[in-house]
């Protein structure tokens, strides 16, 4: 999760939250995030400590079987009229999880890039 908001924040974000279930993982981000000039705009937790906040974007980039286990609470913290944005998905996974997430999401699209591949969709 660092690295995406630490590019989000490159890429003219205002500000962002990285939410991660590994200690580590947050120092590291915290660490890139100050190599790069962006860390008074981020913000990093692990999952029981992140805020009860929806998102207008939500990026994920974990395991497609972690996808669809947390679909529901990613769909949460999407506001109505959000962008999500799910890779670290395979080639063949993808069927799985555009009917998982059809049921929060409209537009989904599959973007391929080699042998991975990324869902986009807005949320109703």
């Amino acid at each position: 999760s660092g690295i995406l908001a630490i590019a989000a924040l490159a890429l003219g974000a205002a500000q962002a939250d990285g939410i991660d279930n590994d200690p580590q993982a947050l120092l590291a981000s915290i660490d890139n995030a100050q190599r790069n000039g962006v860390a008074d705009r981020l913000a990093v937790f692990m999952p029981h400590d992140a805020p009860d906040t929806g998102y207008d974007v939500v990026l994920a980039n974990i395991l497609a079987s972690a996808l669809d286990e947390l679909a529901p609470v990613i769909a949460a913290r999407v506001r109505p009229g959000g962008r999500l944005a799910l890779s670290g998905i395979l080639d063949g996974q993808q069927d799985d999880l555009l009917a998982r997430y059809r049921e929060w999401f409209d537009e989904l699209q599959v973007c391929r890039q080699g042998d991975w591949l990324r869902i986009t969709g807005l949320r109703r």
